[in-house]
């Protein structure tokens, strides 16, 4: 799964490339997701499937199902709660992984985007806080050239290449705050989603 997917580039590469692979575009506009939909529909792409719908409210049908959650260059509300450890963020995000499954962040954000400069240490320092709900620290890093393209990010091609990319990578385990085996916030349960599934 792919959240906070703009145009849905990356699902639509990886549904391509890995044909065993069903991948899951997630986005909270409908604007640029719609176009992505339309992408996969002409190629025929059964294995992609493109969800309208903010992380805070995902469906519960998605719990646990997704070996890979991928959220590349976020913004807005999205990377706020990333940055800031925000349960309302990261809770439903680490529902989503199977109790094997890993969340794969790169994240670009500077003083001039108003926000303080991203680097390693910005996410080693809120690690904990990611572990109580859910998802351990497996690395974190600056990203390589190579990396930064494979997200096939539209906004990743816009940055200067002097701009520091971090990369991060995050295990699911067990909540020490029960979030995760023990209940959710009651937002998690008013879905109000659309779906454009490939025919």
């Amino acid at each position: 799964m792919d959240v906070g997917a703009g145009d849905g580039g990356y699902v639509l590469y990886r549904a391509r490339t890995e044909p065993g692979t069903f991948a899951i575009a997630i986005d909270a506009s409908p604007d640029a997701l719609s176009s992505g939909a339309w992408r996969a529909k002409r190629a025929r792409l059964a294995n992609a499937a493109f969800l309208v719908e903010g992380v805070e409210r995902l469906p519960d049908d998605l719990a646990r199902v997704a070996n890979e959650v991928t959220i590349q260059f976020p913004w807005g509300s999205l990377l706020r709660g990333l940055l800031t450890a925000d349960p309302g963020v990261l809770v439903p995000i680490a529902r989503l992984l199977k109790p094997v499954g890993e969340l794969r962040l790169l994240l670009s954000a500077t003083a001039r985007d108003g926000y303080a400069d991203v680097a390693s240490e910005s996410l080693t320092r809120i690690a904990t806080k990611y572990a109580e709900l859910g998802l351990e620290l497996v690395e974190a890093r600056l990203a390589s050239p190579s990396e930064i393209a494979a997200s096939r990010s539209s906004w990743a091609k816009r940055l200067g290449a002097s701009r520091p990319v971090v990369l991060a990578r995050y295990s699911r385990c067990s909540s020490r705050r029960g979030l995760m085996s023990g209940g959710t916030s009651p937002d998690l349960h008013r879905t109000h989603s659309t779906r454009n599934r490939p025919s």
